[in-house]
């Protein structure tokens, strides 16, 4: 519980502030010591994900037995510490990253931000393993500490290497793109030197990013967890050949990435191409790739033990709760991919897909304790004034992309795709993410069979994990943080998931009318 309050600290310094500003504005030490800790974070996480990987049940086994030896301390005092350490630290990255004031801010201001920090984690620390404790246990486990940190530094180390080999696998995607181009059009352009190819309406640079190492990480990222998740099913050795398998599908499928965004850029438009099919195209590819090798692997007597039949999704209760939410999250990744940045002008097909799920899904949502109630109306409105209240500020000047659009089409038009957006943020959407958060993944998080968890059941895990991935499922991650408590509150007062659903569809009910009274469509 306590790692999952320091990741959703970070992510939230790191969704509010940023740091490439001050670097270019500032020439001080401090500054250029927060250039030089760029890598840091990803070194540090790779020795956390080496640690849970390798020496997980090791330091376990380590824990427990200190556990036993050491009496129980109270928690509360360095929870408290940490909360107002946190706070002071939060007030100072906002000192410290802002650029009016970053060239001559003083170092102690800087020196006080980093102890600030240290802080932090070092009363966090001292919540989830007392002093007493953590000597012990660091002895215990020190060899498979250091083991471990040895092999995420060296994978660390290897990404950053293989990020430099970006050169040739560029030049290969770049013929292959070339390639597929060829199959459409007789005079593709191409300048080997500059990597750009394309037509002569559009053309594109790729760049180290869209080489393809980065999918093939990612890929290979899921690969590695895919194939420990599943390592009691899988037949190894043959089970490795998945890897070159995935990287290659996954370099293949960004060169069709890169051909099929030339000719969305050639015959459609080049703003459709750069602004919504770009955008989201890789994710879909990734997700794509990711899940067609998961999902044959676990359907070939090759590579499995037992190979899995071909599931109905509505005899399986688990994708009636995530059907929704995926199909919501599916269209608006395919729809964003042709219509304008900002605004989805296909909105409505989100509602049908959406509608499609639920409807195919419904007769595992007759157990589901719906009845009127007031307190989960409160709830509602309490999160509405929670989220106006966490909103940003408006940029003087800044574009209006829905309310741009809007004004441009027909009156009939924007008025179809005003009440499609009502009937999405009241209906579809409330259904489709309290099933998927607050009816699935809240209960899982207690149990595999998460139908056999009441949803009174309450634990911290539970509670604080579904709020962290329900708030980063927004854009406003804290807010939504929030919100995601409140409907998890609504829901454990009478143990209804009913209530959830009516607090969120209160909330979106009213931040509706308040964009639609007072053309706030950032809010949307």
């Amino acid at each position: 519980m306590l790692g999952g309050v320091l990741i959703g600290e970070a992510a939230l310094v790191a969704a509010c502030f940023d740091a490439l500003p001050l670097l270019d504005a500032s020439h001080a030490w401090w500054a250029r010591l927060i250039a030089q800790a760029g890598p840091v974070v990803p070194l540090m996480t790779a020795v956390a994900t080496a640690t849970l990987l390798l020496g997980g049940t090791r330091l376990r086994a380590d824990l427990e037995a200190t556990a036993a030896l050491t009496p129980r301390a109270r928690t509360w005092p360095f929870v408290l510490a940490h909360l107002v350490a946190f706070i002071l630290f939060f007030r100072l990255t906002g000192a410290v990253f802002d650029t009016t004031s970053g060239g001559t801010l003083s170092g102690w201001w800087a020196a006080l931000w980093m102890l600030a920090g240290a802080v932090v984690v070092a009363t966090l620390t001292g919540a989830a393993l007392p002093r007493r404790a953590l000597v012990p246990f660091v002895r215990r486990g020190a060899l498979v500490l250091l083991a471990c940190a040895a092999v995420g530094t060296v994978a660390w180390e290897a990404g950053r290497i293989t990020g430099e080999w970006w050169y040739p696998l560029g030049r290969s995607t770049l013929w292959m793109v070339v390639w597929l181009l060829r199959r459409f059009t007789d005079e593709p352009i191409v300048v080997p030197e500059e990597f750009i190819v394309g037509t002569r309406a559009f053309q594109v640079e790729i760049e180290s990013k869209c080489s393809g190492y980065e999918g093939i990480g990612l890929v290979s990222v899921f690969l590695v967890v895919y194939l420990w998740t599943f390592r009691r099913d899988l037949r190894f050795p043959r089970a490795l050949l998945l890897f070159p398998i995935g990287m290659a599908a996954m370099w293949f499928a960004n060169a069709v990435r890169i051909a099929a965004l030339v000719g969305v850029g050639t015959v459609v438009s080049p703003e459709i191409a750069v602004g919504g099919f770009h955008a989201n195209s890789g994710s879909l590819l990734l997700c794509g790739v990711a899940l067609g090798i998961g999902w044959a692997a676990r359907r070939s007597p090759w590579f499995t033990v037992a190979a899995l039949p071909v599931a109905r999704s509505a005899g399986n209760p688990t994708a009636a709760y995530l059907a929704p939410l995926v199909a919501i999250v599916a269209t608006s990744m395919v729809t964003g991919s042709f219509t304008g940045r900002g605004f989805d002008a296909l909105y409505a097909l989100r509602v049908i897909t959406a509608g499609a799920a639920l409807w195919a899904g419904r007769r595992h949502y007759r157990d589901l304790a719906w009845t009127w109630s007031w307190g989960a109306v409160g709830i509602g409105i309490a999160a509405f004034v929670l989220w106006l209240a966490l909103e940003p500020a408006a940029t003087p000047g800044a574009p209006d992309a829905i309310g741009g659009a809007l004004a441009a089409m027909p009156a009939a038009a924007a008025g179809a795709w005003l009440v499609a957006r009502i009937v999405g943020a009241v209906v579809t959407v409330p259904l489709a993410e309290e099933l998927a958060f607050r009816g699935y993944l809240l209960r899982r998080l207690v149990d595999r069979d998460f139908q056999a968890v009441p949803p009174r059941r309450f634990t911290w895990l539970a509670f604080l994990g579904s709020s962290l991935l329900f708030g980063a499922l927004h854009d406003r991650f804290l807010a939504g943080t929030l919100a995601g408590m409140l409907y998890a509150g609504a829901l454990h007062r009478r143990g209804a998931i009913g209530d959830a659903i009516t607090a969120h569809a209160t909330t979106n009910a009213l931040l509706a009318a308040w964009v639609l009274a007072t053309r706030s469509w950032s809010l949307w």
